[in-house]
């Protein structure tokens, strides 16, 4: 199982996999996880002013039309992300299955472990460009 994002460690991580994990993939699907970002909405701070002493403040509450905007584009930036990848593995001879949620990313994918038996997760390291592969043992 491959977890991967935006970023271009991400997609250097897959072809990573894809290159150096041939003998082990050939025989199985590589399993693609993208997370789709949650919706945080926080008042911005240029609604607050000032009149004399007292400070007028707009809360922003954002209405359910605006919310499941928000998530429509969250869900399409990740099938994005997937289908690239998926790409990516058609062109080194690999099939791949596909997965994104907006729910927890430890659930999500403990979740998957188990549905799958999977047994080898890769995951890239952005803040220190390294490439990190994780053995997950279900015991």
């Amino acid at each position: 199982m491959v977890i991967i994002d935006e970023s271009n460690s991400s997609y250097d991580l897959l072809i990573w996999v894809l290159t150096n994990l041939k003998d082990v993939i050939d025989s199985s699907k590589v399993i693609i996880f993208a997370k789709q970002p949650q919706n945080s909405f926080t008042p911005p701070t240029a609604l607050s002013s000032s009149v004399g002493f007292a400070q007028i403040f707009n809360p922003f509450s954002p209405n359910a039309e605006l919310m499941r905007l928000a998530q429509e584009k969250n869900t399409k930036i990740a099938l994005g992300i997937l289908e690239k990848a998926k790409k990516l593995c058609g062109n080194h001879g690999v099939k791949a299955e596909t997965f994104t949620d907006v729910r927890d990313v430890k659930d999500i994918i403990h979740k998957i472990v188990q549905e799958r038996k999977i047994n080898l997760i890769a995951i890239s390291d952005q803040q220190n460009r390294n490439l990190k592969k994780t053995s997950y043992n279900m015991k």
